[in-house]
């Protein structure tokens, strides 16, 4: 029976998640204001490598879903909702006020030269920019992390390090894409940091 349970929990994740990314493009889609390109002398010299886009993808929604894994109840299950949505609903909110665009110019590339460029190609379709700080995969990614860590799924310092070590990826990942500019990095990790803290202080209290 619990794996059913985890079947349909899982099922419903992913309906939320896409539901989640039409109120995600929203910024993009309506802007209220022009985009703006924040650049750093570093952010000129981090390297385009496009095999990365696996990471960004393939690790990042598995990552998403696995918290599935670890819930014991429905209510632990609606509670993490939440808190996910609160992460998107602020994310929004920020991204029309202050919308960041990474440079035109990072999408000129030959789409055609491999399944990763192809990939890629395909993601920034779906992904136009436009609502780029704070970076939401760094923000889904760390506050996952923080779940994980509150679920006690963790039980040697190595198994920690290699629960962290996946936002780490996803973070490069973003840059290394050309997805993300610098700046938009800690803006997301400092925004889970905060719906999480709200999620242990409020929602969970409830």
């Amino acid at each position: 029976m619990a794996g059913l349970y985890i079947v349909i929990e899982l099922l419903v994740s992913i309906l939320l998640i896409v539901v989640g990314y039409k109120f995600y493009f929203l910024p993009q889609r309506f802007p209220i204001r022009g985009t703006r390109t924040p650049m750093t002398r570093l952010d000129h010299k981090i390297p385009f490598r496009p095999d990365w886009v696996w990471l960004y993808s393939g690790l990042y929604y598995p990552f998403m879903l696995s918290p599935v894994l670890f819930i014991s109840d429905l209510n632990e299950y609606i509670s993490l909702c939440v808190s996910f949505f609160l992460l998107l609903f602020t994310q929004i909110v920020v991204a029309f006020a202050f919308p960041v665009k990474a440079p035109t110019e990072w999408r000129n590339y030959a789409k055609h030269a491999s399944w990763s460029t192809r990939f890629l190609a395909y993601v920034q379709r779906v992904d136009k920019g436009g609502n780029c700080f704070p970076s939401m995969h760094v923000a889904v990614a760390v506050l996952v992390a923080l779940h994980l860590t509150q679920l006690n799924t963790i039980d040697q310092v190595t198994h920690m390090a290699l629960l962290w070590s996946i936002p780490v990826l996803v973070a490069i990942s973003t840059l290394y894409t050309k997805q993300h500019l610098l700046i938009d990095l800690p803006a997301g990790a400092a925004l889970a940091a905060m719906v999480y803290w709200v999620h242990v202080t409020y929602i969970v209290a409830i």
